[in-house]
């Protein structure tokens, strides 16, 4: 049985999951905030919970949380496309 991952080399998560909240905001601007915090951390605690190395949690976390907007309809919008 393996433990679960620590926060390894990461200062503190919580700021790393704000940071991809942010960018997750910007590229989904149709979903509510408070919708992709929610996504973000539960996504993120289940990595964690599965995980046996944490070094790329909170880039999974953000591969996840997109893939999963997207297999539910939402745009993502980039830059130079002509929505900002």
């Amino acid at each position: 049985m393996t433990e679960p991952a620590a926060t390894g080399g990461l200062v503190d998560p919580e700021i790393a999951l704000q940071r991809q909240i942010e960018t997750l905001s910007q590229r989904f601007p149709d979903v509510e905030r408070a919708d992709l915090s929610e996504r973000v951390h539960a996504t993120y605690e289940r990595l964690k919970q599965e995980a046996t190395v944490d070094s790329h949690l909170v880039a999974m976390t953000e591969k996840q949380v997109t893939e999963d907007l997207r297999r539910t309809g939402e745009t993502v919008h980039v830059r130079g496309d002509g929505t900002d």
